[in-house]
């Protein structure tokens, strides 16, 4: 393929009313990234495209944007790469998602920096400054529990494709609650507390619905997923009752009493009496479409040989004490391979196997 088509979104609200795609005819060159292809046509034939860049070397994260339909950075795709994976001959670059453009590729980003600011994404020490003058230390250990969340740039492309985002504007979102993650787990830092309230606030971490797209499209295997639910297990090992742990602690009374667990009766003892009105119209639905056993009501039946449910029960109970269950660092083990380099990886592992997240 010689030449390839870059389709490219494009919009000035001083004279459009609703945004359009412009193509670019461009010849395929070795190494091109997409980056390097918006400033060949915005050199040579289209001085008035706009787009955010800074470093070119995936660091700075200004040139997030969504290629053929999903975000990423501009200088770290390459074209020829793309025409082949999606066996094209037409990029389309688009803003990120869930954000307002204000001109072509350049988009709004106060609301991001607004979410930031309630989790205070810097370091607040605990202690004074140690007494010889030199930086605050940490351990190879606590720092294997913080090392992926580090990485994040604040490129927002886990907000750009986030479904709960998209369905709850007020949700805070994968990289701010990798960002409270980051500075909550860190050992120096003493406003753990302060982040915790912040992501919990207005049932905030329960909105996450687990589609592991953040994760998915980070360029910097930040893992924002898996570092909303490390909040979570937080959450829960400071003592707060968030809806989750409620909800896993009713999950598990049920087994123990009948050994299935009574889904009529959930929103009654999770959200009490207004939450099982309010879920009401729900329910009606179910009902009709003949999901619903009236006697769930009541309490429901048991299973055929509860007692063995029981017995099991009763022996986790036992061992509970007894064994600590790690949270392994790396939860989405896919995306280690994709590291730096073996020796750190052998580094984080070792270091898990000292410490890591208990």
């Amino acid at each position: 393929m010689e030449f390839f088509t870059l389709r490219v979104f494009r919009y000035d609200p001083t004279k459009d009313t609703e945004p359009y795609h412009q193509d670019y005819k461009l010849p395929v060159e070795k190494g091109m990234t997409v980056l390097a292809a918006l400033f060949k046509a915005k050199e040579e034939l289209d001085p008035t495209i706009s787009f955010r860049y800074n470093c070119r070397a995936a660091i700075c994260g200004s040139c997030a944007m969504r290629i053929n339909g999903h975000a990423t950075l501009a200088c770290k795709e390459q074209i020829t790469h793309l025409l082949e994976k999606y066996e094209t001959d037409t990029i389309t670059v688009d803003p990120i998602g869930n954000v307002k453009p204000l001109k072509d590729l350049i988009y709004d980003m106060d609301w991001l920096v607004d979410k930031l600011k309630k989790v205070k994404p810097w370091f607040i020490p605990k202690a004074p400054p140690p007494p010889d003058g030199k930086e605050y230390r940490q351990s190879p250990e606590d720092h294997a529990k913080i090392d992926y969340a580090s990485d994040c740039i604040l490129c927002a492309s886990c907000m750009s494709d986030c479904n709960a985002l998209k369905a709850n504007e007020d949700f805070l979102g994968p990289m701010v609650h990798s960002k409270a993650y980051r500075f909550a787990a860190d050992t120096r830092d003493g406003a753990k507390k302060e982040r915790l309230d912040a992501v919990l606030e207005d049932l905030n971490l329960e909105w996450c619905v687990r589609c592991w797209e953040c994760t998915t499209r980070c360029p910097k295997e930040v893992q924002p997923y898996e570092n909303i639910i490390r909040l979570r297990i937080m959450a829960d090992q400071e003592g707060y009752k968030t809806p989750g742990a409620i909800h896993a602690e009713i999950f598990e009374e049920d087994i123990k009493e009948r050994g299935l667990l009574n889904e009529m009766l959930l929103p009654l003892k999770q959200e009490g009496l207004f939450g099982m009105i309010k879920r009401a119209p729900f329910g009606i639905r179910m009902f009709f479409k003949g999901k619903v056993n009236i006697a769930d009501f009541f309490g429901g039946h048991k299973i055929k040989r509860l007692e063995e449910v029981q017995t099991i029960y009763e022996k986790a109970k036992e061992k509970e004490k007894e064994v600590t269950i790690k949270i392994p660092q790396i939860l989405g083990v896919v995306y280690e391979d994709k590291r730096k380099s073996k020796l750190l990886k052998e580094q984080r592992e070792n270091a898990q196997k000292e410490g890591g997240n208990q």
